[in-house]
């Protein structure tokens, strides 16, 4: 417990972003000119350059895109625009309790598109006048259908028995690459356990919330959960930052990292895997929104540098990086920078720690926006 935590780099590629940001002025264009179907067009070629052209029919009308365990279809008729996601089958004895938790959806989650239901199935789904498809709007109704999907269907499968419409179009990790994730797996929550034990008998109880943010961001990072697994630790990550009592956000934590230790690797191993994305579940940073996230992290930092106080330096830096890596898509020589300084902190001393990681903030803080470029393309 008198070192920082080990840095593991994954055998996952960095993600990557694919917007082509500087279509979206031509894109605002197309719709103020009255060209919506073109604007359609454009927010295709905005996600991705080139997807306009990807489309089931000659006349540019119909596309169909995979996003993790659903596909997405776009379809321009009659001067209207339809997006819809085939979700779940629904055993009719599941059918009421499912229903429940889908109109929570709609009525507390869903912004713009909708869950209905058509005999025991259930689709998203949202259509309006091409004069109506505002093209941010359109972008953020995609945005919600494969983010809402990918976070819910795993969990009203085995909650409830339902079924997906068609197998998912994934990629299984190779056994070596299933028993090196299990392993990083239990020893991160461990290791949470017991930095946290340590620090309550250090009575430094503020350390808690950093111990298992660090567990919860690290496991991310490394293999990237997919289904429950990745439902499980994002509603941990998320109690940690609710507005409830800091005693209380620990206590639940806690016994997050304790029932997912109880995880069947079996049960683990369905939640891991590689999946095509048709758009990218976090949003987008550039450098300098980098330096806004990591304002506050530097700032305390700073403090806790001056006072020497070398854990909690360690920590707050340590929980701005892997919070950056677990929120947001970052420019490749960020990501280089976060990387190199999480590895060359790793299991050294606090103090060694703290010092490497205080040079590495100096480095990311004075990044200039020109420097940095942006990850290739992935597979659609």
């Amino acid at each position: 417990m008198n070192t920082a935590p080990v840095f593991d780099n994954s055998f996952l590629p960095p993600m990557t972003s694919v917007l082509n940001s500087d279509h979206w002025g031509t894109v605002m264009n197309l719709y103020d000119e009255k060209k919506y179907k073109e604007s359609i067009h454009g927010v295709l070629e905005y996600i991705q350059k080139g997807l306009s052209e990807k489309s089931v029919d000659a006349d540019k009308n119909e596309y169909v895109f995979p996003h993790g365990s659903i596909v997405v279809s776009l379809k321009i008729k009659d001067d209207r625009l339809f997006i819809e996601a085939p979700f779940l089958k629904i055993p009719a004895k599941y059918l009421i309790p499912l229903m429940r938790q889908v109109a929570e959806l709609n009525f507390g989650t869903l912004v713009l598109a909708q869950i209905v239901l058509e005999g025991n199935d259930i689709y998203f789904r949202y259509d309006a006048p091409l004069e109506l498809c505002e093209p941010y709007k359109i972008y953020r109704v995609i945005e919600e259908i494969c983010i809402q999907a990918d976070a819910n269907d795993d969990t009203f499968i085995e909650k409830f028995g339902a079924q997906r419409f068609a197998e998912m179009q994934i990629e299984h990790f190779t056994a070596e690459e299933n028993d090196l994730a299990w392993a990083k797996f239990q020893e991160y929550l461990q290791n949470a356990l017991d930095y946290y034990n340590y620090f309550q008998s250090k009575r430094w109880d503020a350390y808690g919330w950093d111990a298992f943010f660090l567990s919860f961001t690290r496991i991310d990072y490394f293999m990237r959960p997919q289904g429950v697994l990745k439902s499980e630790v994002e509603k941990a990550v998320k109690d940690l930052n609710s507005s409830a009592s800091p005693n209380e956000r620990v206590n639940k934590a806690y016994r997050a990292a304790e029932k997912l230790l109880k995880m069947e690797k079996e049960k683990f191993i369905e939640s891991i895997y590689r999946s095509k994305q048709f758009i990218s579940e976090k949003p987008t940073l550039d450098v300098a929104g980098i330096h806004n996230y990591l304002n506050k992290y530097h700032n305390t930092g700073k403090n806790e540098m001056n006072k020497r106080d070398y854990i909690g330096a360690s920590l707050t830096m340590l929980t701005g990086m892997y919070g950056l890596l677990y929120y947001y898509v970052i420019p490749e020589t960020s990501y280089n920078m976060i990387i190199q300084g999480l590895e060359k902190a790793g299991s050294k001393s606090w103090g060694d720690a703290a010092s490497s990681l205080w040079a590495t903030f100096g480095e990311i803080m004075h990044q200039d926006q020109r420097s940095a470029n942006r990850y290739g393309y992935r597979d659609i």
